[in-house]
Parts: structure tokens; C-alpha cells; sequence
């Protein structure tokens, strides 16, 4: 349907088209007056009109071309200028991208040059702070140069100084500055106030060495009482006093203040130390070659020179470091090299009265043992304190005095023989001393007496046990026999006083117990039964680490075959075993009583017995071991007791 109706209407629109060329074909001929007839006529016609046509226009195209050659030269000339115009364009075109390459580079140029400008005027505003900074305090450098201490006007002025430099050199450790601490004008400000702090101190601790030399040799030069001593001894305080604001305003400026003018005082105050000690020693002198009661003197020179030897302390301590008098041990440990230069020689002098004094009568050193003791409650004994160590020599060339006078005086009873003995005199010195000292501290107060005794009873334990162990030491080869000997007799000695009193001597009765009992296990790990007490520490050395007794047999060293290689010679005669060391101790203790030695054999027994039910245990717990073991504990505790008995 659709095929047809288009067919339709392209036939009507051809039908119109033809229709429209008639009748545009008869208007034309009825304009003309053409006779549709005489066709040849009309053709004609046309063929003439169309040749005139074109005649005319070639000839207004040969009339035309005549005008047109101007314009063509026109056309030329303009198209020479335009190539010119092209290559101008060309060169100008290289000269604008030139002028544009400038101009970048002119405004790159001029960033950078007001960045820089920007940046310069920060850093010069920076720079600017930064020098308002660095600037010195006024003042400084006339404070150093005028230098004086004259009065209390010249002290508040260098005072004055020294806080503005301490404000300067906090400054240039301040936030502000503190970025640039390595720059050279910094460092060089700060070597500055170093400079100037050191001119200072230096100016001023030789200014108070001076003054304190020139008192300390007034006082020695006047020869005057021990109270008129004190009295300008008190004036040389109000003096130090003086110059106390000062250092402390130099403390805070540098660390080495305080120890370097304590050094200086020190080193001032020694002579007077010394030449204070040097007059109560020729006290003593005296009382000993006039036979008047040199312990009086000797006290006297104890306490008076440790009193004071303290308050001064307490004074260093109040005066440098604005410490309270309870600190004083605390500094004088603190300060212990400038604490040795003040007492230097003092030690000495005390050292010379107890050697004068101790050969007068040896047995004074007991109750000057008593006034050290209760001197030494008031100095303390702290490590690396000078008072405490000068003190504390004394006491030990008391105990050396009085041991060796003892010592010589029971060599003397006892004879050549007393040389093969391993039995030391100084074991015996204790409980002949503790008695005398007991009554020598009779007349203290009771808050004072057991504390000095204590310490004395320490000292003197401790001489002792180092002599026993110093003998053991030299004699190696009797060294555990030493050790047994001394140490039991020492605990025989003193069980009777260990009874009724308390704290260190019990505490040092059984520290004598316990070294006993370790050098009875030494003297049997070297005997004929050490193998066998080898075997049972490595056993059990074995079972601490975590080995389980099942485990034993496999382990190195554990082994059945080793175990009775090693438990052989016990094993195949035990009761000869006994015996042997029996003999061999009976020899080596022979000097013992029947009844101490009994105690160190019972002890013996205890020691191997404990090991051999510990062996047992552990053989019969595993069955690798089989009946390697044969010797019950309790069979072989017998044999321990028959021995001693026969």
C-alpha cells in the first residue's frame, strides 16, 4: 500500500513540473509574438541573441582587461610589500619573543629581588634584636677593672656585676638565642662572660686567701689560751660571713665556685688545724714524760680537737653551700679532697699521741679505745668522710698497740712452742678485752655507753677475724686448719659472755660458728672422704638444675660406674675411712681441748653423715645404680662416734 501511494504522488508532482513548463513556454511566446509554428524562426532567433551575448561579452572582458592591468601591478607591488611585511613580522616576531624571554627574565628578577628585599629586611630586623641581645650589660668590664673589697659599698657593686652577668649568661642561653648558639658571636660572648666570671672569682678568692693567711698567722703568732683561740677563730667566721653573698652570687654563675673557695678557706685554716692539734699533742708529751695522767690529756686533745674539728664543718657547711648542721657528714663526704687538705697532718698528730701514750702503758689504749668510740658517735662514719678516716686510723693504731703488746705478752708465757701452733694469741684478745672495755665505758651515759661499745666490739672482731684470716692466707697448706682451730676456740672463748650479752658480740659469736663450719667443709672436701662428698655436690648440683633423680644415671659424671669409682675406697672399708681422718685430725687440732675438738669432730659427723643420707636418698631412687651403695648413714654415724671414743 504504501509502495503504490508513494508511486502516485511522484506522478503527480512530474505532471505538475510539465504542466509549469507550458505554460512559462506560452507566456513566452505570447510575449513575443512567436508563432508556436515557425520553430526554425525562433531557433534562430536565439542562436543570434545568444552570439550577441557573447560578443558582448568578450568585449567587455577585452575592455575590463585593460582596466585590470594597473590593478594586476597594484596586485604585484602589494604583493612584494607583503613578503616584506612577512619578513619584517618574521624579525619582529624574533624580537618579541627575545623582549619576552627578557621580560620573564626582568620579572623573575624582580621576585627574587623583593623576596630579597623582604628577606633583608627581616634578617636585618632579626639582626638588630639579635645584637640588643649580645650586648653586654653596662658596667661589666669598670666592675673587673676597678676591682675592690675594701668596704661593704665595694662588695654590693662587684655583687651588682656579678648578677648582671649571671642574667647576661642566661640570656644567651635563652629560647631567642638558642638557634644560634653555634654562631661565632655567640660563642664569643659567652667565652666573654667566662672571661669575666673567672677574672672575678679569681680577684676575689685571692683577696679573701690574703685576708684568711694574715688572720690564721695572727692567731698562731699570739700564742694565746684554747678559748682566746675560739674567740678569733670566730672573728675569721664574721670575715668569711663577708664574702658568703659574693660567692653565693658566683655560684650561681659557675658550678666550680662554691669547691674552689672552700679549697682556699681550707687550705687558709690548715696551719691553724695543725698548730691547734701540734699544742694538745705537746700536752700530751708533757703528761707522758711527767707521768700525769696522759689518758686526760689525751682525751682532752680528742675531744676538743674533734669539737671543733665538727663545729667548723658544720660551719663550711652552713656558710658555702647554706646546708643545715645535721648535713655536715653529708658535705664533708661531698667535699672530701677539700676536707683533707683542712685536717691534713691532724691524722698524724693524733697517731703520735697514741704511739706516746701506748708506750707508756699499753693497756691505755683500752679506755682511749673508749674515747675514740664515743667520739666517732658524734662524727658518724660515712664513707670517704676525712674526720670519720682520721678517727678511725686512731682506733686501728690503738688495736694494733694494744694487740701487739698482748701478743707479746702471751708469746712470752707460752715459748718457742707457741710458733708451730696454728692457734693465733689474737683469738683470746677478745674475751680479755671485752671485760676491761665494759668497765672502761662504765661512767657513760647509757644512751652513749652501748652504742660506743658497739662500735668498739665491731672493730675490735674485726681485727680479729682478719688477723685468723690473714694467717689462713699466708699458710695454705694449713690454712682450713687455721680457720677450724681459731674460729672454735674464738666461739669457746667468748660463750660465756655471748650468754649475757647481746647484739655484736652474739652477732659475731655466730658469724665464728658459720666460718668454722665452712672451713671444717673445706678441711673434709680435701680428706679421704672428699671424693665421695664430691660426688654427692655434683649430684645435687645436678638435681637443683632440674634433672629429676631418674635422669641421674645418664647425666656426665653420674654415671653408675663413676659413682662407684668414686665411693670406692669409702665403700670397701669405711671404718678405716673413719679412722684415718680421725688420726689425721686428732693431729692437725691437737692443740684444742678433748672437749672442743669433740664439738668440731661432732661437727664433722654431722657434715659427712648429711651428705651420705642425701647419697642414699638419691642412689635409691633409681635402679641404675643397683647396690652401688652399701654404707647406710646411720651405720656410719657409729662409726664417727666409736672413733672419738677410743
Amino acid at each position: 500500500m504504501e509502495g503504490k501511494r508513494e508511486a502516485e504522488t511522484s506522478a503527480t508532482a512530474h505532471k505538475g513540473r510539465s504542466m509549469g513548463r507550458e505554460q512559462g513556454l506560452d507566456a513566452y511566446l505570447k510575449a513575443h509574438n512567436v508563432d508556436i509554428g515557425a520553430v526554425a524562426t525562433l531557433e534562430k532567433r536565439e542562436q543570434n541573441e545568444i552570439y550577441e551575448l557573447e560578443a558582448q561579452k568578450v568585449f567587455a572582458l577585452l575592455e575590463r582587461a585593460k582596466n585590470t592591468e594597473p590593478l594586476k601591478e597594484a596586485f604585484d607591488e602589494c604583493e612584494t610589500h607583503l613578503a616584506e611585511l612577512e619578513d619584517w613580522l618574521s624579525v619582529f616576531s624574533g624580537k618579541l619573543s627575545t623582549m619576552r624571554e627578557d621580560i620573564n627574565t626582568i620579572e623573575e628578577r624582580n621576585s627574587e629581588l623583593e623576596t630579597s628585599s623582604r628577606n633583608n629586611g627581616i634578617l636585618i630586623e632579626t639582626l638588630t634584636e639579635l645584637l640588643g641581645e649580645l650586648k653586654p650589660p653596662s658596667g661589666l668590664d669598670a666592675a673587673v677593672s676597678t676591682f675592690s673589697l675594701e668596704s661593704e659599698e665595694d662588695t654590693a657593686e662587684v655583687i651588682k656585676a656579678v648578677t648582671k652577668l649571671k642574667e647576661y649568661r642566661l640570656q644567651l642561653k635563652g629560647d631567642k638565642l638558642e638557634p644560634y648558639a653555634s654562631m661565632r658571636a655567640v660563642r664569643e660572648q659567652q667565652e666573654y662572660c667566662t672571661r669575666v666570671s673567672s677574672d672575678i672569682i679569681n680577684k676575689t678568692s685571692a683577696h679573701m686567701k690574703s685576708a684568711l693567711d694574715d688572720d690564721a698567722m695572727n692567731i698562731i703568732n699570739k700564742e694565746n689560751t684554747v678559748a682566746q683561740m675560739r674567740v678569733d677563730w670566730n672573728s675569721m667566721h664574721e670575715r668569711v660571713h663577708k664574702y658568703a653573698a659574693l660567692i653565693e652570687a658566683l655560684g650561681a654563675v659557675e658550678e666550680r665556685t662554691v669547691r674552689l673557695f672552700l679549697r682556699v678557706y681550707c687550705s687558709s685554716m690548715n696551719p691553724l688545724v695543725r698548730h691547734q692539734a701540734s699544742e694538745a699533742v705537746s700536752c700530751v708529751r708533757v703528761a707522758c714524760r711527767e707521768g700525769n695522767q696522759p689518758l686526760e690529756a689525751f682525751e682532752k686533745l680528742v675531744i676538743t680537737c674533734f669539737e671543733a674539728l665538727v663545729a667548723e664543718t658544720d660551719f663550711m657547711s652552713e656558710c658555702f653551700t647554706k646546708s643545715s648542721q645535721g648535713d655536715a657528714a653529708r658535705f664533708r663526704c661531698k667535699y672530701a679532697y677539700e676536707m683533707r687538705n683542712f685536717i691534713g697532718g691532724f691524722e698524724q698528730e693524733l697517731l703520735n699521741a697514741v704511739d706516746m701514750i701506748s708506750a707508756v702503758d699499753p693497756l691505755l689504749c683500752v679506755p682511749m679505745l673508749g674515747i675514740t668510740a664515743q667520739t666517732s658517735l658524734s662524727v658518724g662514719d660515712r664513707e670517704n668522710d676525712a674526720l670519720a678516716a682520721a678517727l678511725l686510723a686512731c682506733q686501728t693504731r690503738l688495736q694494733e698497740q694494744l694487740f701487739k703488746y698482748l701478743d707479746e705478752h702471751k708469746s712470752d708465757e707460752h715459748g718457742d712452742a707457741a710458733d708451730e701452733s696454728p692457734v693465733l694469741n689474737e683469738v683470746s684478745f677478745p674475751a680479755l678485752l671485752i671485760p676491761k672495755f665494759e668497765e672502761s665505758f662504765e661512767a657513760m651515759p647509757d644512751d652513749v655507753k652501748k652504742p660506743a661499745l658497739d662500735a668498739t666490739y665491731r672493730k675490735l672482731f674485726e681485727f680479729t677475724f682478719s688477723a685468723v684470716e690473714r694467717a689462713a692466707d699466708d699458710d695454705p697448706k694449713r690454712g682450713d686448719v687455721i680457720r677450724i682451730a681459731n674460729y672454735a676456740l674464738l666461739e669457746e672463748n667468748l660463750s660465756a659472755i655471748a650468754s649475757r650479752l647481746e647484739g655484736v658480740v652474739k652477732e659475731y659469736v655466730g658469724a665464728a660458728k658459720e666460718a668454722r663450719k665452712i672451713a671444717c667443709s673445706a678441711y673434709l672436701s680435701s680428706s679421704g672422704f672428699g671424693p665421695a662428698l664430691d660426688v654427692a655436690t655434683h649430684l645435687h648440683s645436678k638435681l637443683m638444675s632440674g634433672i629429676s633423680a631418674v635422669e641421674l644415671p645418664f647425666q656426665p659424671g653420674c654415671g653408675p660406674e663413676s659413682v662407684a669409682s668414686m665411693l670406692h675406697t669409702i665403700l670397701s672399708s669405711p671404718e678405716k675411712a673413719v679412722q684415718a681422718l680421725h688420726r689425721t685430725m686428732s693431729q692437725h687440732m691437737r692443740y684444742l681441748s678433748p672437749f672442743l675438738f669433740a664439738d668440731v669432730w661432732s661437727e664433722c659427723t654431722v657434715f659427712i653423715v648429711s651428705w651420705f643420707v642425701f647419697l642414699e636418698s638419691v642412689l635409691k631412687r633409681s635402679p641404675e645404680y643397683g647396690e652401688t651403695f652399701a654404707c647406710l648413714p646411720e651405720g656410719l654415724r657409729d662409726m664417727f662416734t666409736r672413733s672419738n671414743r677410743a
